[in-house]
């Protein structure tokens, strides 16, 4: 069997905007911009990792191009001190002199990918729950918030769906970590198999998820019920543990015409839920 080679890793996307850098090297692939419009509308396309941005475009430019395309980190071309200054202030990540060679150009840009990546994750790890994969409160309220606000220019009314895992808590306490984690599994890959992907899924408090039926969820409700009724009922036919998967739903409608916070939507998801005699209240 021959040797297995190493992964060899993609090239750095440069979109270069009013300069004209060195060639960096093979490992780099750099993408002129015209002009300022130009460099947003390929940004907008996506598949740019940096953006090399001459300060002579202006700080306007770089603040542009750093609103446009949070995610991809801007590496400023300067003449002096003083350009350096006003460009990271415009939200460059780093800068490099105008006549940088090879070396500086390939090091800057491994620099602010590296920076980028490092940001992504640390995100990633801030609004994800790391138990179920899915959102956590803190994702859940970004997201959410955006699609209340949809809603409320598009006149379509959106669903909240409050779910609570039944039993999470004396599984734990019986049986410890690990049939918890699987319970929390489980009703995780249940609520999936029920909504669809543009919906938001989140584990918001120790038993308790959210979902938000996005876009005009005007009837939707009742289908992905029935669709979790379903998965849970295969999720227990399937796997034989000491307690079984069992969830506690509620509802709330977002009404574009009388709009609640998300706060207020939740809580009347609740105790739609509890009203319901699916879950006993908390003491």
């Amino acid at each position: 069997m021959a040797p297995m080679q190493p992964s060899k890793e993609l090239p750095i996307r440069v979109l270069a905007v009013g300069h004209e850098p060195a060639d960096p090297g093979p490992d780099v692939e750099i993408e002129t911009a015209a002009d300022l419009s130009d460099a947003l509308a390929r940004l907008a396309e996506g598949g740019v990792d940096v953006a090399l941005v001459a300060f002579e475009s202006g700080a306007v430019a770089i603040a542009a191009i750093a609103e446009q395309a949070p995610d991809v980190p801007v590496v400023a071309v300067t003449r002096d001190g003083a350009e350096a200054a006003a460009a990271l202030d415009a939200g460059a990540l780093d800068f490099i002199p105008n006549d940088a060679d090879r070396e500086t150009l390939r090091r800057a840009f491994r620099y602010a990918t590296s920076i980028s990546r490092l940001k992504v994750e640390i995100h990633r790890r801030q609004i994800v729950d790391e138990l179920t994969g899915l959102f956590n409160a803190r994702g859940f309220e970004q997201l959410a918030l955006h699609h209340l606000r949809m809603a409320d220019r598009t006149k379509a009314p959106v669903v909240l769906l409050f779910v609570r895992l039944d039993h999470l808590q004396e599984a734990r306490r019986t049986y410890g970590s690990a049939e918890e984690a699987r319970l929390l599994a489980g009703a995780a890959s249940a609520l999936h198999q029920a909504v669809r992907g543009s919906d938001v899924l989140a584990r918001v408090g120790e038993d308790v998820f959210c979902v938000l039926l996005t876009g005009d969820a005007t009837g939707a409700e009742a289908l992905v019920l029935s669709r979790l009724v379903e998965a849970v009922a295969v999720h227990n036919a399937r796997e034989e543990h000491p307690y079984p998967l069992s969830l506690s739903v509620g509802a709330a409608t977002y009404d574009p015409a009388a709009p609640a916070t998300l706060d207020e939507l939740m809580s009347q998801a609740d105790r739609q839920m509890r009203a319901a005699g699916e879950a006993p209240a908390e003491p």
